[in-house]
């Protein structure tokens, strides 16, 4: 009887999909990380330096937005940024689970939690650490463009470099929910 060996291509895409985007991530130079972070700007210039958990029809849990503030002054992001996803991600529960398996306050899918060293992603402090540092890289990656590291976030970043930000629909509809109620906040409306 001849035995059937598994489609050699099918295995290669497979481990392509699963590696490129820890690659692309990987790619970025520490040197061209460091370039990008003295020519542009790592946050809108307006940006508020400190939380503002009263602009959610769900409430911020205090211990919450401490670890918010804490994650978003350590990797050099606007809270309110980081504050406004885990909004649009969970509605801040911890316990989130997406249809894709994204999981916790950041929703963050299991390969990705991997990589950025997340052991429990149900843990609040380290799934928003873990998503932070992962906004952080997108920011980076797309020197410093909000909007792209959004779409980055939310449709991965091999996607948005082939693709834009308007990667996949739900991507444009991240983005746009994010920034306006992003927007809003800084604006005190």
């Amino acid at each position: 009887m001849r035995q059937r060996f598994p489609d050699v291509r099918a295995i290669l895409a497979l481990t392509a999909s699963i590696l490129l985007p820890i690659i692309s991530i990987e790619a970025a130079s520490p040197a061209r990380r460091a370039a990008s972070r003295k020519s542009v700007p790592r946050k809108p210039p307006s940006a508020p330096k400190k939380l503002d958990a009263t602009v959610y029809p769900v409430p911020l849990p205090k211990y919450m937005g401490e670890i918010i503030e804490e994650a978003a002054t350590q990797y050099d992001v606007d809270p309110n940024l980081v504050a406004r996803m885990a909004y649009r991600e969970s509605r801040f529960n911890p316990q989130a689970v997406s249809r894709v398996g994204a999981q916790g306050v950041m929703q963050l899918v299991p390969r990705t939690a991997k990589y950025l060293g997340v052991t429990n992603p149900f843990d609040v402090r380290q799934n928003i650490f873990g998503g932070t540092k992962y906004l952080r890289e997108m920011l980076d990656t797309f020197d410093g463009d909000v909007e792209m590291a959004l779409a980055g976030y939310n449709a991965g970043p091999t996607a948005v470099k082939k693709k834009g930000k308007g990667a996949t629909q739900e991507a444009v509809d991240y983005v746009a929910a994010i920034l306006k109620d992003y927007k809003a906040g800084l604006l005190g409306q």
